[in-house]
């Protein structure tokens, strides 16, 4: 995604390295509405950017957890568990910062087989695929 600070362009980007498609824009819109200049360019100010890169770069580490526990992690089990940690949150930040808690909580979880916590998050599919 491309937004202007003070005149000069930046990217703020978030890949899903599961499908290779960027959805930053999906994020940054979802929260507010963002200013354009008279060409439809999005503007930000430097603090704007900054908190939005703050975000989509935490949203960015989650996808990477994401992706490296993609073939340990049954995917429903996994869309089920970030879902019900998150869905009361209706800010975008505090949802960006739920996620990345969840997923970093779940490949703790997966590298050290803690079994137990599996079971109680939902994930039996995926402690039985780690007891194989």
């Amino acid at each position: 995604m491309r937004v202007y600070v003070n005149g000069e362009a930046r990217e703020l980007a978030v890949y899903d390295r599961l499908t290779g498609k960027e959805y930053a824009k999906l994020i940054v819109c979802a929260q507010e509405r963002l200013e354009t200049d008279e060409y439809g360019a999005f503007c930000m100010t430097e603090e704007e950017f900054s908190y939005w890169r703050d975000i989509v770069t935490q949203q960015q580490e989650s996808e990477d957890i994401i992706f490296l526990l993609a073939t340990v992690v049954d995917k429903q089990e996994m869309d089920d568990y970030i879902f019900e940690e998150t869905k009361y949150l209706t800010a975008t930040k505090a949802s960006v910062q739920m996620e990345n808690l969840c997923v970093k909580d779940l490949k703790t979880a997966v590298e050290t087989k803690d079994f137990s916590w599996l079971e109680e998050n939902g994930f039996r599919k995926t402690a039985e695929k780690l007891q194989a």
